[in-house]
């Protein structure tokens, strides 16, 4: 609790009162929607604001929640919790029980909810209890994509709005599990969370463990993408954890200009342009104050191949024969037994439902199972099927080039999408990104050996 607040209490008694909200069992259990919420106030240090919540008695299809908040007098919404709601809106707080005045007293809801849940008493760092149960499922394995449909303008802004929340709450929660991910995916109907997982990952919103089954969301962060010709440019992009009143912050010490992702399939792309008299320890320092941190950062090094090759994870004691193989031949995946020979498979359960449990590359000259992103994994194979890959680099443009059949691992690619904030656009066959430097097109196909061809 602030020294502030301390001091308002000692001269106001607050009020506790509660706002309510209805919820779908079939999106989210009462029991879970009661740890998250709980984990998120926790998590941003509401608990002084909201300590607890209350939940309708015997919930079935559809279900009131209500979240008690404590302030000077009711209805009067503290700036912290006001913006917790917005940022969270979609997921929890989208339908309340009475749009024109949602506030109510115990006695109001008492009689239609049961005991109070403190927020305080769910400390597990994992969102859904349920979640500690072993995950079939991985979230690396995917399918090739090849869906460029076009789509409205109206379209883009509310899949962007929906990755835009779905980033709050990952900012909110800090870290959980591929289950949780999925789940709140899936109340705000964004499909394919697989995808999404990589996309966040290549804009450095979050890191995941190397099998994919926890996620972290990175502190905010920003990179300077100002040109060697303007050493002096304020322009950085951010990377990370947000909400709205961090935003709003921000933009005391410059302007903010955001950008759809292509085909609004990530959340909007942040440019901070800071004031001329602003230097970056003045920035940290004054959101320090505010209690966010926020530090500069530069690109990492680009690996070279057998450097990337080496940290991938090993995998030890595959038993092949408890499960149907397929193995990627350059174009498709096709049905195989398994002689020891070099390259990307698929391990199929042995059942009716022949469902897809594992994708490992097999190298033979090491003897070794290595696990790693679907995308990466498949370059490894072509490499080794010595199929021609070859960038396209336009001097002019400065946008490189690469056939979406041999799309880069993602630890080189989030390099191409790091260097201006945004995923790359799809035309005729290809991937398309922009504002590459010529240098560091060299850069990345001399680490993977590849042909760089500029024009």
């Amino acid at each position: 609790m602030t020294q502030s607040r301390q001091e308002r209490i000692s001269r106001q008694r607050l009020v506790r009162w509660y706002m309510g909200f209805k919820q779908r069992t079939n999106k989210l259990k009462p029991e879970q929607l009661i740890e998250v919420i709980s984990r998120s106030v926790q998590s941003r240090n509401l608990v002084q604001y909201i300590p607890l919540l209350r939940i309708e008695k015997k919930p079935k299809g559809e279900y009131y929640f209500f979240v008690a908040i404590e302030s000077i007098k009711m209805g009067d919404i503290p700036s912290e919790v006001d913006s917790f709601i917005k940022d969270l809106k979609e997921i929890f707080f989208n339908f309340p029980v009475d749009k024109k005045r949602n506030q109510f007293t115990i006695d109001d809801i008492k009689p239609m909810v049961g005991a109070a849940h403190d927020v305080q008493d769910y400390t597990n760092p994992i969102p859904y209890r349920s979640q500690q149960k072993i995950i079939r499922e991985s979230p690396l394995d995917l399918v090739d994509s090849t869906n460029t449909q076009n789509l409205s303008d109206e379209q883009i802004r509310q899949f962007s709005t929906k990755h835009e929340h779905l980033l709050y709450w990952l900012s909110a929660s800090g870290s959980g599990t591929w289950e949780s991910f999925k789940k709140t995916c899936e109340i705000l109907d964004l499909p394919e969370p697989k995808r999404i997982l990589r996309r966040l990952k290549l804009l450095n919103h979050l890191i995941t463990s190397d099998n994919g089954s926890k996620w972290q969301v990175n502190p905010p962060s920003l990179v300077h993408v100002g040109t060697d010709s303007e050493p002096s440019d304020q322009t950085f992009l951010l990377h990370g954890q947000r909400s709205h009143r961090f935003l709003q912050r921000l933009r005391e010490f410059g302007s903010l200009e955001e950008r759809h992702q292509p085909r609004g399939e990530a959340p909007r792309r942040i440019k901070l342009i800071l004031s001329s008299q602003i230097t970056d320890e003045i920035l940290a320092q004054r959101m320090q104050n505010y209690g966010y941190s926020i530090k500069f950062t530069q690109p990492p090094s680009i690996l070279s191949l057998n450097d990337w090759q080496n940290s991938l994870s090993r995998i030890d004691s595959i038993l092949t024969f408890n499960f149907d193989l397929k193995r990627f031949d350059g174009t498709d995946f096709v049905d195989c037994t398994f002689q020891n020979q070099t390259g990307f498979y698929q391990f199929l359960a042995k059942d009716s439902t022949s469902q897809l449990r594992y994708s490992f590359f097999y190298d033979q000259n090491r003897d070794q199972w290595l696990q790693g992103d679907w995308y990466g994994l498949r370059f490894l194979a072509i490499l080794s099927l010595g199929q021609n890959v070859e960038f396209y680099y336009d001097r002019q443009e400065k946008t490189l080039a690469i056939p979406m059949a041999q799309r880069l691992p993602e630890i080189y690619e989030s390099h191409l999408v790091m260097a201006s904030g945004m995923l790359p656009t799809y035309r005729d066959g290809f991937l398309i990104y922009n504002r590459i430097s010529s240098r560091l097109a060299r850069e990345i196909s001399e680490a993977l050996k590849i042909t760089l061809t500029e024009q």
